[in-house]
């Protein structure tokens, strides 16, 4: 039963709310705000990318070059751990190599990510719960209306229903229909012009999947703001039940996740058939140039991110894909980019090391 009829709800207000609400009432679209956010999300994180990804590469290959130094030293002081540390770092100190220099920059680069992903994630939580509340509370308003009730002006000790049930009980059996017909079309109108759809989903903050785009009442309760003492199942089902049975039988047809878990593969893929192009067009050993890429990551990232998209809303399914396909674009690009940074720090080793050769053979 209602307890409360005057229900009002708080907007987010956080940063990345604000930006994304900011946004979307530019673009009138939340689908295309939150696209929008993701891809300056990840148009600035390619530096980042990129000073981390080089970093890493040129760490692969400092140690394949001191592989042959570090093994003996590993052969001659494995009694000794305390020794072989010693002559570890003196070996890493007179090749101006820094071990915890690379590591602070991954580690960095990772913080970075996951700050960033999961205030975004608590932000995007927090908008989906206010706007299906929100959404509901409109549709809810205009059915009401219908019986001349103004769901914002009843005390806390009368309930829209109530309120409802007087009003209709003089009323004979026709005229009772006629009026829930007119309500539902009322509702139904109002909920179709500011339901949150995007191409084929029709309610983004559901699964893309083949569930009903109308919620179950106990799911609307767990993923909107609003609690069972402010809406009851009776109320909801009445205003929604007639919506639910005009509306498409499925929300989605699975494509988000597996478009996130083909644009995370490839991403993969694609960076490690790069490097390994052109190491093998320039004739580089591969145990020099290094390979940041790890084979089983490439595998279980594309199915976490696929899985993750399947059973969480739409809204963040998109976030997920857009945020993908800019990889899938960028990526390629930085990789190349600090290929060939590499290509020339390779080069003009082998240089050098030509050079102190030819020196002492004079």
């Amino acid at each position: 039963m209602d307890l409360l009829n005057a229900i009002t709800l708080t907007k987010p207000v956080g940063l990345w709310d604000s930006i994304i609400f900011g946004l979307e009432g530019a673009v009138k679209n939340y689908a295309l705000a939150l696209i929008i956010v993701t891809i300056l999300i990840k148009l600035v994180m390619v530096p980042l990318d990129f000073v981390n990804r080089y970093a890493s590469k040129k760490s692969a290959r400092k140690q394949a070059e001191l592989k042959p130094e570090l093994d003996k030293i590993n052969a001659k002081y494995a009694n000794d751990k305390n020794l072989l540390n010693q002559k570890t770092m003196e070996l890493y100190k007179s090749h101006n190599y820094n071990v915890t220099g690379t590591c602070l920059g991954m580690l960095t680069y990772l913080i970075v990510t996951m700050v960033v992903f999961w205030t975004l994630f608590g932000a995007l939580n927090n908008i989906s719960a206010y706007k299906i509340g929100d959404q509901y509370l409109q549709v809810r308003k205009e059915y009401f209306a219908s019986y001349n009730v103004d769901v914002d002006t009843l005390d806390e000790n009368t309930t829209a229903l109530a309120e409802l049930e007087k009003i209709t009980s003089s009323l004979t059996e026709e005229e009772k229909v006629n009026m829930q017909t007119e309500a539902n079309r009322k509702a139904k109108e109002k909920y179709l012009d500011i339901n949150n759809s995007f191409l084929w989903i029709e309610n983004i903050w559901l699964a893309d999947t083949t569930i009903n785009p109308i919620m179950e009442y106990d799911d609307f309760i767990k993923k909107s703001s609003l609690t069972e003492k402010q809406i009851s199942q009776d109320e909801y089902n009445l205003i929604m039940n007639p919506i639910k049975e005009d509306a498409r039988k499925n929300n989605g047809y699975f494509i988000l996740a597996i478009l996130a878990a083909g644009f995370n593969y490839l991403s993969f893929g694609l960076n490690e058939w790069i490097s390994r192009a052109r190491n093998k067009k320039k004739g580089i050993d591969p145990k020099m140039a290094g390979n940041n890429t790890n084979k089983i990551l490439s595998i279980i990232m594309p199915i976490i991110m696929g899985i993750f998209t399947l059973f969480y809303n739409s809204a963040f399914g998109l976030y997920i894909v857009a945020g993908a396909l800019i990889t899938l674009i960028t990526s390629p690009l930085v990789t190349l980019f600090v290929d060939m940074l590499e290509y020339d720090a390779i080069t003009k080793e082998r240089k050098r090391t030509t050079a102190i050769y030819d020196r002492k053979r004079k």
